[in-house]
């Protein structure tokens, strides 16, 4: 608590979001999350378009993929191969959709999803790119959504791995080339995994389709993507643990604790539909995730468990067994508990193994969450810093992202990626692709990294530090996101969705503009045709008359109705009063009205 206080301060004082610490400008922000995002259409398998592909022979790649003669093509690559793991790929397309959806203002429409602005220009860089009235991460979600609906064929068949990662790892070439390879090479037709007992990659996948539901903005999208998470619920909900995948995802690194994927499927299928049943086992999945054994680790797709306690705390108000003095508690002792002297959070770094960047990427983007949801922005400072560091501002002047080299940061040359170099080459090994197109040199991957070391390991061989993955990249590209929602968000686009929040600050605007005009009109005396001012006018009643007094000069109207609501007399006045005589006995109504005033009076004419 009195590191959150100190932090505090310092927001108070004015320093959140400063370059205190930082070279950084806003611009170099707006930078890296277009490059980050854009990563996500270099990932693309089947029909695409995938822009990294632009200019080879095989522009688009495993377009037959198939599962008892269903076509469960499309979707992400995980890494710099082409076999796809579900696991990794359900987790990163969730904490982007989550993260679209909290942190819109903060993300950018700078390209066409579909990539034909940079091919007409031909540069691929920022500023050969145009806007669609789209944002961008909208669109590389969209590609990936349509797979999840693919895949969640009915709730007993879901596919959670396309392709063998050892046959997938035997050339290195584009994925359009190894497409045409045969299976052993791993090229098609490949294997599809579509019963596997998990329960956490179709859980994180319904979770994605259940969020897109709330922000795509067709709504043709929306129900084919809530029907789709449905189905991958129903499918979660009949079985327990992760797809074991011939050790390149070994379920066992999920440590027994696989229930994070159902339970934040209820979450937000509940918060897409507001159905009390999800509710109910949202509880009961969140009862059964140990946060206890994974207090200590560290945000990753294998686990999500600081995330579901932000999330059951901030929905349903549900807290762990365990004193972590709530979600922001437990974020604590995972990430400012083990921070260094700069703050950085850099725990399990100390081999190159450990893939680095996930601890800084990861802690950024759940504490901007915790602060979205809980209205703190007392760690706003230690987000930006950890990005910061990230993207080069650091001893080293290292930059992890392939292709950022802002402010003279030294970026990776060498990552492990076969679609980067371009080489459709079969007989060249994984050292021997040669230098990569230009364009693909802003490829936007973030490498695992190594923090012990000054400069970039060159071999591209060396996946454990050169490796890029959507998993790496997903809070990368959310933490910017909040940053930008920041420092200089973009109100709205065009194919905007209105969020809830925004719903309810419009409805307050309206609300108080109406109150506005309601409090002006009551000045005026006047207010939806009903007397406010009662002293207006006035009558004075004698014998088979009356005297009609206005408080001001304006001309009014006077009308004599008898009971049965029949008009029967109608006078007007210039000046400030008026005689009428009342031809009828009986009560009467009259009604006086003039511009900006009205009362009505009953008289008993004997």
């Amino acid at each position: 608590m009195l590191k959150k206080t100190f932090l505090a301060s310092l927001a108070i004082c004015g320093f959140a979001f400063t370059n205190s610490f930082a070279a950084l400008s806003t611009d170099d922000f707006i930078e890296a999350a277009w490059m980050t995002t854009r990563f996500f259409g270099a990932q693309r398998s089947g029909q695409g378009p995938n822009w990294i592909l632009d200019g080879t022979n095989n522009p688009t790649s495993f377009t037959k993929d198939s599962y008892n003669g269903k076509d469960v093509s499309g979707g992400w690559f995980d890494c710099g191969d082409h076999v796809m793991y579900g696991q990794s790929q359900g987790y990163a397309s969730y904490v982007l959709a989550l993260a679209y959806a909290e942190f819109t203002k903060g993300f950018y429409d700078l390209y066409t999803g579909d990539y034909t602005d940079y091919k007409a220009s031909k540069d691929y860089s920022r500023k050969g790119g145009k806007p669609n009235d789209v944002r961008d991460l909208l669109e590389e979600l969209r590609y990936e959504a349509d797979f999840w609906v693919k895949a969640a064929i009915d709730e007993n068949n879901f596919v959670t791995v396309k392709g063998n990662g050892n046959q997938d790892h035997m050339k290195w070439v584009t994925a359009g080339a190894m497409s045409k390879l045969g299976t052993g090479d791993g090229g098609e037709p490949r294997s599809i995994t579509g019963n596997a007992n998990d329960a956490y990659t179709p859980g994180m996948a319904a979770a994605m389709l259940a969020v897109m539901a709330r922000v795509e903005p067709d709504e043709s999208a929306r129900e084919k993507y809530l029907k789709a998470a449905k189905t991958a619920f129903a499918y979660a909900k009949k079985h327990k643990g992760v797809t074991h995948s011939e050790g390149f995802y070994d379920s066992g690194w999920w440590g027994g604790v696989w229930q994070d994927g159902p339970f934040l499927a209820a979450t937000e299928l509940y918060r897409t539909t507001k159905d009390e049943s999800y509710k109910s086992d949202a509880k009961k999945y969140y009862d059964d995730i140990d946060f206890d054994k994974n207090s200590y680790s560290r945000f990753s797709y294998s686990d999500a468990s600081p995330l579901s306690n932000i999330m059951g705390e901030y929905v349903f108000n549900f807290h762990p067994q365990g004193d972590f003095s709530g979600s922001v508690g437990y974020l604590d002792r995972m990430y400012m508990d083990q921070a260094d002297k700069n703050g950085i959070y850099n725990k399990e770094t100390s081999s190159k193994e450990h893939f680095h960047v996930r601890t800084p990427s990861g802690g950024a983007f759940l504490y901007a969450l915790y602060a979205k949801y809980f209205k703190d922005n007392s760690y706003d400072e230690a987000i930006e810093k950890n990005i910061a560091f990230l993207l080069g501002d650091n001893s080293y002047k290292k930059s992890y992202v392939v292709g950022f080299d802002r402010n003279g940061a030294k970026a990776p040359t060498r990552p492990h990626h076969r679609g980067y170099y371009g080489n459709e080459d079969a007989g060249r090994d994984v050292n021997g692709a040669g230098n990569p197109p230009e364009k693909n040199k802003l490829l936007g991957g973030m490498i695992a990294g190594d923090f012990n070391n000054s400069n970039h390991n060159g071999s591209t061989a060396d996946w454990q530090v050169n490796e890029v993955c959507v998993d790496m990249n997903a809070p990368l590209v959310g933490a910017l996101g909040y940053i930008l929602s920041k420092k200089a968000p973009v109100e709205s686009v065009g194919s905007d969705v209105e969020s809830e929040e925004d719903k309810k600050k419009r409805e307050e605007e309206e609300e108080k503009k109406r109150k506005e005009e309601e409090e002006k009109k009551k000045q005026e005396g006047i207010i939806a045709g009903r007397v406010l001012n009662t002293n207006t006018f006035s009558i004075v009643q004698g014998s088979s008359s009356i005297t009609v007094n206005s408080a001001n000069s304006a001309p009014f109207k006077v009308q004599v109705f008898g009971l049965n609501g029949k008009l029967e007399q109608e006078f007007t006045s210039k000046g400030a009063s008026l005689n009428v005589s009342l031809k009828n006995k009986g009560m009467q109504i009259i009604k006086v009205s003039s511009k900006s005033a009205t009362k009505t009076f009953k008289v008993n004419n004997y």
